[in-house]
Protein backbone atom coordinates (compact mmCIF):
# COMPACT_ATOMS: atom_id res chain seq x y z
CA UNK A 1 0.00 0.00 0.00
CA UNK A 2 1.36 3.41 -0.95
CA UNK A 3 2.10 5.74 1.91
CA UNK A 4 2.62 9.47 1.59
CA UNK A 5 3.77 11.89 4.26
CA UNK A 6 2.23 15.21 3.21
CA UNK A 7 3.15 17.95 5.65
CA UNK A 8 0.95 21.01 6.04
CA UNK A 9 1.38 23.04 2.86
CA UNK A 10 0.78 26.25 4.67
CA UNK A 11 3.19 25.73 7.54
CA UNK A 12 6.22 27.04 5.70
CA UNK A 13 4.46 30.30 4.88
CA UNK A 14 4.38 31.31 8.53
CA UNK A 15 8.09 32.03 8.71
CA UNK A 16 9.24 35.13 6.85
CA UNK A 17 12.69 35.94 5.54
CA UNK A 18 12.77 39.68 5.02
CA UNK A 19 15.30 41.02 2.58
CA UNK A 20 15.93 37.75 0.77
CA UNK A 21 14.88 39.31 -2.51
CA UNK A 22 16.38 42.31 -4.25
CA UNK A 23 13.43 43.45 -6.32
CA UNK A 24 14.33 45.08 -9.60
CA UNK A 25 18.04 44.49 -8.98
CA UNK A 26 17.38 40.82 -9.73
CA UNK A 27 16.26 41.78 -13.24
CA UNK A 28 19.33 44.00 -13.61
CA UNK A 29 21.63 41.13 -12.57
CA UNK A 30 19.97 38.79 -15.08
CA UNK A 31 20.44 41.37 -17.84
CA UNK A 32 24.06 41.80 -16.80
CA UNK A 33 24.67 38.04 -16.92
CA UNK A 34 23.17 37.81 -20.41
CA UNK A 35 25.41 40.56 -21.80
CA UNK A 36 28.89 40.17 -23.26
CA UNK A 37 29.37 43.82 -24.25
CA UNK A 38 27.96 47.16 -23.14
CA UNK A 39 26.20 47.39 -26.49
CA UNK A 40 24.28 44.14 -26.03
CA UNK A 41 20.49 44.67 -25.86
CA UNK A 42 20.05 43.68 -22.18
CA UNK A 43 22.57 46.35 -21.17
CA UNK A 44 21.07 48.93 -23.49
CA UNK A 45 17.62 48.21 -22.10
CA UNK A 46 18.81 48.62 -18.53
CA UNK A 47 20.41 51.96 -19.40
CA UNK A 48 17.04 53.23 -20.61
CA UNK A 49 15.69 53.05 -17.06
CA UNK A 50 18.14 55.56 -15.50
CA UNK A 51 17.70 57.69 -18.62
CA UNK A 52 13.95 57.88 -17.98
CA UNK A 53 14.57 58.68 -14.31
CA UNK A 54 17.01 61.41 -15.33
CA UNK A 55 14.27 62.94 -17.48
CA UNK A 56 11.97 63.07 -14.46
CA UNK A 57 14.73 64.59 -12.32
CA UNK A 58 15.35 67.29 -14.95
CA UNK A 59 11.68 68.29 -15.02
CA UNK A 60 11.54 68.53 -11.22
CA UNK A 61 14.78 70.52 -11.09
CA UNK A 62 13.53 73.03 -13.67
CA UNK A 63 10.19 73.26 -11.88
CA UNK A 64 11.84 74.15 -8.60
CA UNK A 65 14.03 76.70 -10.38
CA UNK A 66 11.04 78.17 -12.29
CA UNK A 67 12.96 77.46 -15.51
CA UNK A 68 9.94 76.70 -17.68
CA UNK A 69 11.73 77.37 -20.97
CA UNK A 70 14.03 74.33 -20.74
CA UNK A 71 11.82 72.14 -18.57
CA UNK A 72 10.52 69.87 -21.32
CA UNK A 73 13.29 70.30 -23.90
CA UNK A 74 15.03 66.92 -23.22
CA UNK A 75 11.66 65.16 -23.05
CA UNK A 76 10.61 66.72 -26.37
CA UNK A 77 13.81 65.57 -28.06
CA UNK A 78 13.37 62.09 -26.61
CA UNK A 79 9.75 61.97 -27.76
CA UNK A 80 10.67 62.88 -31.33
CA UNK A 81 13.49 60.34 -31.46
CA UNK A 82 11.42 57.55 -29.85
CA UNK A 83 8.37 57.93 -32.08
CA UNK A 84 9.79 59.13 -35.39
CA UNK A 85 13.27 57.61 -35.53
CA UNK A 86 13.42 54.50 -33.32
CA UNK A 87 9.80 53.52 -33.98
CA UNK A 88 9.77 54.77 -37.57
CA UNK A 89 7.43 52.68 -39.71
CA UNK A 90 8.86 49.49 -41.18
CA UNK A 91 6.74 48.64 -44.25
CA UNK A 92 4.90 45.31 -43.98
CA UNK A 93 1.69 43.73 -45.26
CA UNK A 94 0.52 43.12 -41.71
CA UNK A 95 -3.07 42.36 -42.70
CA UNK A 96 -1.81 39.34 -44.61
CA UNK A 97 -1.36 37.78 -41.17
CA UNK A 98 -3.61 39.63 -38.73
CA UNK A 99 -7.27 40.57 -38.45
CA UNK A 100 -7.82 43.78 -36.47
CA UNK A 101 -10.94 43.99 -34.34
CA UNK A 102 -10.28 47.59 -33.30
CA UNK A 103 -10.38 50.34 -35.95
CA UNK A 104 -7.92 52.62 -34.13
CA UNK A 105 -5.41 49.79 -33.72
CA UNK A 106 -5.77 48.91 -37.40
CA UNK A 107 -5.06 52.51 -38.36
CA UNK A 108 -1.97 52.63 -36.12
CA UNK A 109 -0.33 49.60 -37.73
CA UNK A 110 -1.69 49.77 -41.27
CA UNK A 111 1.07 48.82 -43.68
CA UNK A 112 3.77 48.57 -41.00
CA UNK A 113 5.36 46.07 -38.63
CA UNK A 114 4.14 45.75 -35.05
CA UNK A 115 6.45 45.26 -32.04
CA UNK A 116 6.05 41.69 -30.91
CA UNK A 117 5.23 42.74 -27.34
CA UNK A 118 2.29 44.76 -28.68
CA UNK A 119 1.21 41.82 -30.81
CA UNK A 120 0.96 39.37 -27.92
CA UNK A 121 -0.76 41.92 -25.67
CA UNK A 122 -3.42 42.65 -28.29
CA UNK A 123 -3.75 38.97 -29.21
CA UNK A 124 -4.22 37.90 -25.60
CA UNK A 125 -6.89 40.57 -25.11
CA UNK A 126 -8.70 39.45 -28.28
CA UNK A 127 -8.10 42.71 -30.14
CA UNK A 128 -6.33 40.97 -33.03
CA UNK A 129 -6.46 37.41 -34.34
CA UNK A 130 -4.54 35.37 -36.87
CA UNK A 131 -6.01 35.59 -40.34
CA UNK A 132 -8.06 32.64 -41.57
CA UNK A 133 -7.50 30.81 -38.27
CA UNK A 134 -3.80 30.33 -38.99
CA UNK A 135 -1.74 28.22 -36.61
CA UNK A 136 0.18 30.30 -34.06
CA UNK A 137 3.25 28.06 -34.08
CA UNK A 138 3.53 28.04 -37.87
CA UNK A 139 3.00 31.80 -38.00
CA UNK A 140 5.69 32.59 -35.43
CA UNK A 141 8.12 29.99 -36.72
CA UNK A 142 7.88 30.80 -40.43
CA UNK A 143 6.51 34.33 -40.78
CA UNK A 144 7.14 36.41 -37.63
CA UNK A 145 9.82 38.59 -39.23
CA UNK A 146 7.46 39.51 -42.07
CA UNK A 147 5.09 41.50 -39.84
CA UNK A 148 6.70 41.82 -36.39
CA UNK A 149 9.80 43.48 -34.96
CA UNK A 150 11.49 43.32 -31.55
CA UNK A 151 11.67 46.98 -30.61
CA UNK A 152 11.25 48.03 -26.99
CA UNK A 153 8.00 49.77 -26.10
CA UNK A 154 6.79 52.02 -23.28
CA UNK A 155 4.78 49.05 -22.00
CA UNK A 156 7.98 47.04 -21.47
CA UNK A 157 9.80 49.94 -19.81
CA UNK A 158 6.88 50.39 -17.41
CA UNK A 159 7.05 46.71 -16.50
CA UNK A 160 10.79 46.93 -15.77
CA UNK A 161 10.42 50.05 -13.63
CA UNK A 162 7.65 48.35 -11.64
CA UNK A 163 10.11 45.61 -10.65
CA UNK A 164 11.87 48.09 -8.34
CA UNK A 165 8.79 48.47 -6.14
CA UNK A 166 7.72 45.73 -3.68
CA UNK A 167 4.02 46.12 -4.51
CA UNK A 168 4.53 45.33 -8.20
CA UNK A 169 7.79 43.36 -8.32
CA UNK A 170 7.98 39.64 -9.02
CA UNK A 171 11.54 39.43 -7.72
CA UNK A 172 11.17 39.59 -3.93
CA UNK A 173 12.01 36.14 -2.62
CA UNK A 174 10.92 35.78 0.99
CA UNK A 175 8.96 32.65 1.81
CA UNK A 176 5.50 34.18 1.53
CA UNK A 177 6.30 35.73 -1.86
CA UNK A 178 7.67 32.41 -3.12
CA UNK A 179 4.60 30.56 -1.87
CA UNK A 180 2.28 33.02 -3.62
CA UNK A 181 4.32 32.77 -6.83
CA UNK A 182 4.00 28.98 -6.85
CA UNK A 183 0.31 28.99 -5.91
CA UNK A 184 -0.59 31.55 -8.59
CA UNK A 185 0.98 29.43 -11.29
CA UNK A 186 0.94 25.78 -10.22
CA UNK A 187 -2.35 25.63 -8.32
CA UNK A 188 -4.60 26.64 -11.20
CA UNK A 189 -5.88 23.09 -11.38
CA UNK A 190 -4.38 19.77 -12.35
CA UNK A 191 -6.71 19.52 -15.34
CA UNK A 192 -5.20 22.76 -16.70
CA UNK A 193 -1.67 21.30 -16.72
CA UNK A 194 -2.83 17.89 -17.87
CA UNK A 195 -4.36 19.57 -20.93
CA UNK A 196 -0.89 20.28 -22.32
CA UNK A 197 1.57 18.11 -20.36
CA UNK A 198 -0.39 14.92 -20.98
CA UNK A 199 -0.55 11.80 -18.78
CA UNK A 200 3.03 12.03 -17.48
CA UNK A 201 2.36 15.40 -15.79
CA UNK A 202 5.98 16.50 -16.15
CA UNK A 203 6.56 20.25 -16.55
CA UNK A 204 10.23 20.02 -17.60
CA UNK A 205 12.18 19.19 -20.73
CA UNK A 206 12.00 15.63 -21.97
CA UNK A 207 14.86 13.76 -23.66
CA UNK A 208 14.32 12.33 -27.13
CA UNK A 209 16.15 9.35 -28.54
CA UNK A 210 14.85 9.86 -32.05
CA UNK A 211 12.19 12.33 -33.17
CA UNK A 212 9.66 9.59 -33.84
CA UNK A 213 9.32 9.04 -30.10
CA UNK A 214 6.22 10.27 -28.31
CA UNK A 215 6.28 12.92 -25.61
CA UNK A 216 5.49 10.30 -22.96
CA UNK A 217 8.39 8.06 -23.98
CA UNK A 218 10.73 11.05 -24.11
CA UNK A 219 9.71 12.06 -20.58
CA UNK A 220 10.42 8.55 -19.33
CA UNK A 221 13.79 8.72 -21.09
CA UNK A 222 14.57 11.92 -19.20
CA UNK A 223 13.64 10.46 -15.82
CA UNK A 224 15.81 7.40 -16.40
CA UNK A 225 18.64 9.61 -17.63
CA UNK A 226 18.52 11.61 -14.39
CA UNK A 227 18.54 8.47 -12.26
CA UNK A 228 21.44 7.05 -14.27
CA UNK A 229 23.45 10.27 -14.10
CA UNK A 230 23.26 10.25 -10.30
CA UNK A 231 24.07 6.48 -10.25
CA UNK A 232 20.86 5.75 -8.37
CA UNK A 233 20.76 2.27 -6.86
CA UNK A 234 18.22 0.14 -5.06
CA UNK A 235 17.72 1.11 -1.45
CA UNK A 236 19.41 4.52 -1.77
CA UNK A 237 17.72 7.66 -0.53
CA UNK A 238 16.76 10.08 -3.29
CA UNK A 239 15.53 13.65 -2.91
CA UNK A 240 13.86 15.65 -5.69
CA UNK A 241 13.55 19.35 -4.77
CA UNK A 242 10.67 20.92 -6.64
CA UNK A 243 9.05 17.62 -7.51
CA UNK A 244 5.93 19.07 -9.14
CA UNK A 245 3.46 16.23 -9.61
CA UNK A 246 5.90 13.63 -8.28
CA UNK A 247 6.46 11.71 -11.50
CA UNK A 248 10.24 11.53 -11.06
CA UNK A 249 10.12 10.33 -7.45
CA UNK A 250 7.59 7.64 -8.41
CA UNK A 251 9.86 6.61 -11.29
CA UNK A 252 12.90 6.46 -8.98
CA UNK A 253 11.01 4.33 -6.48
CA UNK A 254 9.31 2.05 -8.98
CA UNK A 255 12.07 1.54 -11.58
CA UNK A 256 15.18 1.91 -9.41
CA UNK A 257 13.99 0.78 -5.98
CA UNK A 258 15.03 4.04 -4.33
CA UNK A 259 13.60 5.45 -1.12
CA UNK A 260 12.33 8.58 -2.82
CA UNK A 261 11.31 11.90 -1.29
CA UNK A 262 9.85 14.84 -3.16
CA UNK A 263 9.51 18.46 -2.05
CA UNK A 264 6.90 20.81 -3.51
CA UNK A 265 5.11 24.01 -2.54
CA UNK A 266 2.12 23.24 -4.75
CA UNK A 267 -1.01 22.07 -2.95
CA UNK A 268 -2.48 20.70 -6.18
CA UNK A 269 0.78 18.95 -7.02
CA UNK A 270 0.96 17.31 -3.62
CA UNK A 271 -2.61 16.06 -3.97
CA UNK A 272 -1.79 14.59 -7.39
CA UNK A 273 1.27 12.85 -5.91
CA UNK A 274 -0.80 11.27 -3.17
CA UNK A 275 -3.48 10.05 -5.54
CA UNK A 276 -1.06 8.58 -8.08
CA UNK A 277 1.12 6.93 -5.47
CA UNK A 278 -1.94 4.91 -4.50
CA UNK A 279 -2.77 4.11 -8.12
CA UNK A 280 0.78 2.97 -8.89
CA UNK A 281 1.28 1.18 -5.60
CA UNK A 282 4.44 3.17 -4.98
CA UNK A 283 5.75 4.24 -1.58
CA UNK A 284 7.20 7.76 -1.69
CA UNK A 285 7.39 10.64 0.75
CA UNK A 286 6.07 14.06 -0.30
CA UNK A 287 7.05 17.09 1.78
CA UNK A 288 4.91 20.11 0.96
CA UNK A 289 7.19 22.95 2.02
CA UNK A 290 9.64 25.62 0.95
CA UNK A 291 13.09 24.28 0.05
CA UNK A 292 14.45 26.37 2.94
CA UNK A 293 12.34 24.36 5.39
CA UNK A 294 13.58 20.87 4.48
CA UNK A 295 14.71 19.35 7.81
CA UNK A 296 18.42 20.01 8.23
CA UNK A 297 19.04 16.64 9.88
CA UNK A 298 18.08 14.69 6.73
CA UNK A 299 20.83 13.26 4.53
CA UNK A 300 20.33 11.78 1.05
CA UNK A 301 22.48 9.61 -1.20
CA UNK A 302 21.35 11.35 -4.38
CA UNK A 303 19.60 14.68 -5.01
CA UNK A 304 17.97 16.22 -8.06
CA UNK A 305 16.36 19.57 -8.71
CA UNK A 306 14.68 19.74 -12.10
CA UNK A 307 13.93 23.26 -13.37
CA UNK A 308 13.18 24.53 -9.88
CA UNK A 309 16.40 26.46 -9.19
CA UNK A 310 15.39 29.27 -11.57
CA UNK A 311 12.72 30.29 -9.06
CA UNK A 312 14.97 30.81 -6.03
CA UNK A 313 16.35 34.12 -7.34
CA UNK A 314 19.93 35.19 -7.92
CA UNK A 315 20.30 36.61 -4.42
CA UNK A 316 19.28 33.27 -2.87
CA UNK A 317 21.24 30.99 -5.18
CA UNK A 318 24.12 30.37 -2.78
CA UNK A 319 21.63 29.76 0.03
CA UNK A 320 19.89 27.20 -2.19
CA UNK A 321 23.08 25.41 -3.33
CA UNK A 322 24.57 25.26 0.15
CA UNK A 323 21.26 23.91 1.42
CA UNK A 324 21.41 21.14 -1.18
CA UNK A 325 25.04 20.36 -0.29
CA UNK A 326 24.18 20.06 3.40
CA UNK A 327 21.37 17.61 2.58
CA UNK A 328 23.76 15.32 0.65
CA UNK A 329 25.90 12.55 2.01
CA UNK A 330 29.60 13.16 1.41
CA UNK A 331 29.75 10.65 -1.44
CA UNK A 332 26.45 11.86 -2.96
CA UNK A 333 25.68 13.18 -6.42
CA UNK A 334 23.51 16.18 -7.28
CA UNK A 335 21.90 16.76 -10.66
CA UNK A 336 20.47 20.21 -11.38
CA UNK A 337 18.44 20.72 -14.55
CA UNK A 338 17.93 24.42 -15.24
CA UNK A 339 16.53 26.57 -18.03
CA UNK A 340 19.01 29.09 -19.39
CA UNK A 341 19.38 32.02 -21.75
CA UNK A 342 21.73 32.83 -24.60
CA UNK A 343 24.92 34.73 -23.72
CA UNK A 344 25.03 37.99 -25.69
CA UNK A 345 21.27 37.98 -26.25
CA UNK A 346 19.82 40.02 -29.10
CA UNK A 347 16.57 42.01 -29.09
CA UNK A 348 14.49 38.99 -30.09
CA UNK A 349 15.87 37.00 -27.14
CA UNK A 350 15.16 39.92 -24.79
CA UNK A 351 11.57 40.25 -26.03
CA UNK A 352 10.90 36.58 -25.30
CA UNK A 353 12.52 36.83 -21.86
CA UNK A 354 10.40 39.84 -20.89
CA UNK A 355 7.23 38.05 -22.01
CA UNK A 356 8.09 35.02 -19.87
CA UNK A 357 8.98 37.22 -16.89
CA UNK A 358 5.71 39.13 -17.09
CA UNK A 359 3.20 36.40 -17.85
CA UNK A 360 4.49 32.85 -17.33
CA UNK A 361 7.22 32.60 -14.66
CA UNK A 362 7.32 36.04 -13.02
CA UNK A 363 9.82 35.08 -10.33
CA UNK A 364 12.15 32.87 -12.37
CA UNK A 365 14.97 35.41 -12.27
CA UNK A 366 17.75 32.84 -12.04
CA UNK A 367 17.49 31.86 -15.70
CA UNK A 368 20.95 32.79 -16.95
CA UNK A 369 23.67 31.70 -19.37
CA UNK A 370 25.59 28.55 -18.44
CA UNK A 371 28.73 30.30 -17.19
CA UNK A 372 26.83 31.90 -14.29
CA UNK A 373 25.46 28.54 -13.13
CA UNK A 374 28.87 26.87 -13.23
CA UNK A 375 30.46 29.70 -11.28
CA UNK A 376 27.75 29.48 -8.63
CA UNK A 377 28.11 25.71 -8.29
CA UNK A 378 31.87 25.93 -7.83
CA UNK A 379 31.52 28.84 -5.42
CA UNK A 380 29.20 26.69 -3.27
CA UNK A 381 31.84 23.97 -3.03
CA UNK A 382 30.70 21.63 -5.79
CA UNK A 383 32.87 19.94 -8.41
CA UNK A 384 31.01 19.96 -11.72
CA UNK A 385 31.31 16.58 -13.36
CA UNK A 386 29.30 16.94 -16.54
CA UNK A 387 27.10 19.39 -18.41
CA UNK A 388 24.67 18.50 -21.16
CA UNK A 389 22.70 21.04 -23.14
CA UNK A 390 19.20 19.77 -23.90
CA UNK A 391 17.65 22.94 -25.32
CA UNK A 392 16.69 21.33 -28.62
CA UNK A 393 15.01 18.54 -26.67
CA UNK A 394 13.05 21.27 -24.88
CA UNK A 395 11.82 22.66 -28.19
CA UNK A 396 10.41 19.26 -29.17
CA UNK A 397 8.96 18.82 -25.66
CA UNK A 398 7.10 22.13 -25.84
CA UNK A 399 5.95 21.30 -29.37
CA UNK A 400 4.26 18.25 -27.88
CA UNK A 401 2.70 20.44 -25.19
CA UNK A 402 1.48 22.89 -27.82
CA UNK A 403 -0.18 20.12 -29.84
CA UNK A 404 -1.90 18.82 -26.70
CA UNK A 405 -3.07 22.31 -25.72
CA UNK A 406 -4.57 23.07 -29.11
CA UNK A 407 -6.46 19.76 -29.07
CA UNK A 408 -8.06 20.78 -25.77
CA UNK A 409 -9.10 24.28 -26.84
CA UNK A 410 -12.84 23.89 -26.27
CA UNK A 411 -12.57 22.52 -22.74
CA UNK A 412 -9.88 24.98 -21.66
CA UNK A 413 -11.69 28.03 -23.07
CA UNK A 414 -14.86 26.92 -21.35
CA UNK A 415 -13.31 26.49 -17.90
CA UNK A 416 -10.35 28.90 -17.91
CA UNK A 417 -11.56 31.65 -20.32
CA UNK A 418 -10.50 32.31 -23.91
CA UNK A 419 -7.99 34.92 -22.68
CA UNK A 420 -5.98 32.41 -20.65
CA UNK A 421 -6.15 29.94 -23.52
CA UNK A 422 -4.70 32.55 -25.89
CA UNK A 423 -1.95 33.41 -23.40
CA UNK A 424 -0.86 29.78 -23.23
CA UNK A 425 -1.14 29.48 -27.02
CA UNK A 426 1.40 32.30 -27.42
CA UNK A 427 3.61 30.98 -24.60
CA UNK A 428 3.88 27.46 -25.98
CA UNK A 429 4.21 28.43 -29.65
CA UNK A 430 6.84 31.11 -29.06
CA UNK A 431 8.77 28.87 -26.65
CA UNK A 432 9.06 26.15 -29.30
CA UNK A 433 10.77 28.71 -31.51
CA UNK A 434 12.91 30.21 -28.72
CA UNK A 435 14.23 26.86 -27.50
CA UNK A 436 14.69 25.59 -31.04
CA UNK A 437 16.95 28.45 -32.10
CA UNK A 438 18.88 28.83 -28.85
CA UNK A 439 17.29 32.01 -27.49
CA UNK A 440 16.47 29.83 -24.50
CA UNK A 441 17.93 26.49 -23.59
CA UNK A 442 18.23 23.94 -20.78
CA UNK A 443 21.19 22.35 -19.00
CA UNK A 444 21.69 19.17 -17.02
CA UNK A 445 24.57 19.72 -14.61
CA UNK A 446 25.85 16.75 -12.59
CA UNK A 447 28.10 17.53 -9.62
CA UNK A 448 29.52 16.29 -6.34
CA UNK A 449 31.11 17.76 -3.22
CA UNK A 450 34.61 18.98 -4.07
CA UNK A 451 36.51 17.17 -1.33
CA UNK A 452 39.83 15.29 -1.39
CA UNK A 453 38.32 11.97 -0.44
CA UNK A 454 35.36 11.97 -2.82
CA UNK A 455 35.23 8.55 -4.61
CA UNK A 456 36.01 9.89 -8.10
CA UNK A 457 36.77 6.45 -9.54
CA UNK A 458 33.01 6.05 -9.94
CA UNK A 459 33.32 8.32 -13.01
CA UNK A 460 35.97 6.02 -14.47
CA UNK A 461 34.05 2.81 -13.95
CA UNK A 462 33.08 1.25 -17.27
CA UNK A 463 29.44 0.72 -16.43
CA UNK A 464 26.17 1.77 -18.06
CA UNK A 465 25.61 4.24 -15.23
CA UNK A 466 29.02 5.84 -15.73
CA UNK A 467 28.42 6.13 -19.46
CA UNK A 468 25.07 7.76 -18.81
CA UNK A 469 26.71 10.14 -16.38
CA UNK A 470 28.94 11.33 -19.20
CA UNK A 471 25.83 11.95 -21.31
CA UNK A 472 26.62 9.05 -23.70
Amino acid sequence: KATVSVLNCYRSGRTQQAGSGMGGLEKVRVGWSMSTRWTDPPMMLMLLIPYCLAQIYWVLRCLLAFDFVWMFAPAAVSYVYWNFVYHAAEPADIEKFLVFKDAALRKTYAGRKMPICEFYEHFIEGEVSLKDGADMLVTLDKHRNEFLNYKTTVRQLRFLIEQFFPQTSSSFKDKSATKKEIADHYDRGNDFFNAFMGPSMVYTSAFYRGLTQSLEIAQENKMSLICDKVHLKKGETFLDIGCGWGTLVRHAAKKYGAKATGVTLSVEGAAWCKENNKKDGVDTEILCMDYRDIPKDRKFDKVSSIEMAEHVGLANFQLYLNGVKNLMKDDGIFLMQVAGLRQGSNWEDVAWGLFMSKYIFPGADASTPLNWYIQQCEKAGFEVHSVETIGRHYSHTIHGWYDNWMKNRKAMESKYTPRLFRLWEVFLAWSVVAAGQGSATCYQIAMNKNTYDYPRDRWCNDSPEANMAFGN
